[in-house]
């Protein structure tokens, strides 16, 4: 009997410890690529289109114009950034459905392609895909805009993160590791950007006329694993991540918040508060 006890503890502990070697394993994070996304020369968005943008606005005022243009030259974003076609059409104020799904075309699937390409990895091979934006959430969803592009396989993982602004990348990323963690050699795909053209803010609030000043058309997609074997092919490696969730608190939920101005226009409104909340 003794012996049939040591006999079944020693066979639990192998396997706990198995089990526990194994799940250290998934729960490692290496990115194997990074495709960010670079826009075309129709899109480029240098001072001088910013200024010809802000003084298509009339609803600004001289004071309004001179605090644009100088957060515009302050900014450091310079003369290579890309804007929304729509932006570029003049028609930030009257935004269609389609100038949102063209915008989430070119970047995903700019990024996507060359990131298939580059890796030689098959679209059929992933196992989780993960797209966040923030401000469009379509029907069907922006994965099954994805999947259907590139015909995936019926049993991938997808996930759709919207309304999480500036942490969406981290928490996409965090959110394929806790994954990994249930799931083996496996490949997921990140997909970032943010839909600028709808949300573009045509009122006169300094608060939300920053945002567009300060965002602009852009995107990646990252491609990660689990699988210890490939990680000599990694540019990368996630060694920790912690999230931490402010939205009990009233300055940190307000800090950043989408809503209207006293003329119905919608827009961001960006607080002082925002860079504070942010550090913590």
């Amino acid at each position: 009997m003794m012996i049939f006890l040591l006999l079944l503890f020693s066979y639990i502990t192998f396997h706990l410890y198995k089990l526990t070697i194994q799940n250290r394993a998934n729960s490692c994070c290496y990115m194997l690529h990074y495709e960010c996304y670079k826009g075309t020369e129709d899109r480029k968005l240098d001072t001088e289109t910013c200024a010809k943008i802000v003084i298509r606005n009339k609803s600004l005022g001289l004071q309004e114009y001179r605090f644009l243009l100088q957060t515009i030259v302050s900014s450091g974003l310079g003369e290579e950034t890309y804007g929304p076609r729509n932006v570029l059409e003049g028609r930030e104020a009257t935004p269609l459905l389609a100038d949102s799904l063209s915008e989430f075309d070119d970047i995903a699937f700019d990024t996507l392609d060359a990131l298939f390409a580059k890796t030689g990895i098959s679209p059929a091979d992933i196992d989780i895909l993960v797209v966040n934006v923030a401000l469009f959430s379509p029907e069907p969803s922006l994965t099954s805009r994805v999947v259907n592009r590139y015909k995936m396989r019926e049993d991938i993982k997808t996930f759709n993160i919207s309304g999480m602004g500036c942490s969406a990348s981290i928490v996409a990323i965090n959110l394929v590791r806790q994954l990994f963690r249930s799931r083996g050699k496996a490949l997921a795909i990140v997909v970032s950007t943010e839909s600028i053209g709808p949300n573009w803010y045509c009122g006169k609030e300094r608060s939300m006329i920053l945002t567009n000043c300060l965002f602009r058309s852009g995107g990646c997609s990252m491609l990660l694993t689990n699988n210890g074997s490939l990680k000599g092919k990694a540019v990368m490696k996630l060694k920790q991540s912690v999230r931490t969730h402010l939205g009990a608190d009233d300055e940190a939920y307000n800090c950043c918040i989408q809503m209207e101005d006293k003329l119905g226009h919608q827009g961001f409104l960006l607080k002082k508060g925002l860079t504070k909340v942010a550090a913590d």
